[in-house]
């Protein structure tokens, strides 16, 4: 009889092992599952983040180069320079209220292809950040503008930094100039890109209906 309690004993401790042991694999299991679905999660979002807003965080990375370019709303143009993920929609003025969506034309600059300073601006750390990277625009590269009818390819001549007060960066030009200026990081000073006009022409139907691409 005392031998039967002790096999009675021993067995009960036997299965009460296995669900403990049957219950932490499960428990580990599962913990290996989750860890494992977080860090799909994270790889995912973070190939979204790239897709959709381009390696520097900006969105407007994901538009230049990609989808057409075509002038909307009351804009009079608009900026590619796809090699720095820089698009916006230029629309006339450069009040604060312009540049929390679009790039400005300084007033009395000159219209694009014209010969004078067609002068634009926009912000680089607020807003939008359209021209977050203009910094990193190099003479050389160019410089798309497209209107409802035109376009006009702009090679880089200069890119200096200034100060404030050196306002001659927008004074009138007697060559086909482009001038896009923002804030430095700091906001003390001013990034200034020039260039001038290598290429113009007229866009056809499709792409007056549809945009350049």
């Amino acid at each position: 009889m005392k031998k039967g309690k002790i096999l009675s004993s021993i067995k009960i401790k036997e299965i009460v092992i296995l669900v403990l042991f049957i219950a932490i694999t499960s428990f580990a299991i599962i913990e290996v599952k989750n860890l494992l679905n977080q860090e799909k999660i994270k790889n995912l979002t973070e190939q979204i983040k790239t897709s959709t807003t381009g390696s520097d965080g900006n969105i407007l990375a994901s538009l230049a180069g990609k989808e057409p370019i075509r002038v909307t709303g009351n804009a009079i143009a608009v900026l590619d320079i796809s090699a720095y993920g820089i698009r916006g929609q230029i629309v006339e003025g450069t009040d604060d209220e312009t540049l929390k969506n679009y790039i400005g034309k300084f007033e009395g600059s000159a219209e694009p292809g014209q010969i004078g300073n067609f002068a634009l601006a926009a912000h680089n750390n607020i807003y939008t950040e359209i021209f977050r990277n203009l910094h990193k625009v190099q003479v050389g590269d160019r410089i798309v503008i497209v209107t409802k009818t035109h376009e006009y390819i702009y090679s880089v001549t200069s890119t200096t930094v200034v100060d404030p007060s050196q306002t001659e960066v927008l004074d009138w030009s007697n060559k086909r100039e482009i001038t896009c200026i923002t804030c430095t990081s700091a906001a003390t000073r001013r990034v200034v890109v020039k260039g001038e006009l290598v290429s113009e022409r007229e866009l056809n139907e499709q792409e007056i209906e549809e945009g350049v691409k």
